[in-house]
């Protein structure tokens, strides 16, 4: 289990948060978008046709973020989107 994991898994809100907002700040624009497609449980064919990218380029970003996060599935991802907060508010890729 990844550092940021860990700690999001071991501890209770505010540090959980914190944890998450944390490894948020390691990905790039576009990961960060991907993160929030996939933290709304969408397809990579859904995320690229939201993001005006290809499949192969969400599933680049992906595999980037996973590496990044020293994650092992697309779940991890999305309770790291969520937690962070990245689900609040307005749809910036496209809201179905």
């Amino acid at each position: 289990m990844s550092h940021v994991a860990g700690t999001a898994a071991a501890s209770g809100g505010d540090t959980r948060r914190a944890a998450a907002l944390a490894g948020a700040g390691l990905l790039a624009d576009r990961e960060r978008e991907v993160a929030v497609g996939v933290g709304r449980g969408r397809s990579n064919a859904e995320i690229a046709a939201a993001l005006y990218m290809s499949v192969p380029t969400v599933k680049t970003h992906v595999s980037r973020i996973l590496a990044k996060l020293g994650f092992n599935n697309r779940v991890q991802i999305a309770l790291l989107a969520h937690d962070a907060g990245l689900l609040d508010g307005d749809d910036p890729e496209g809201a179905a």
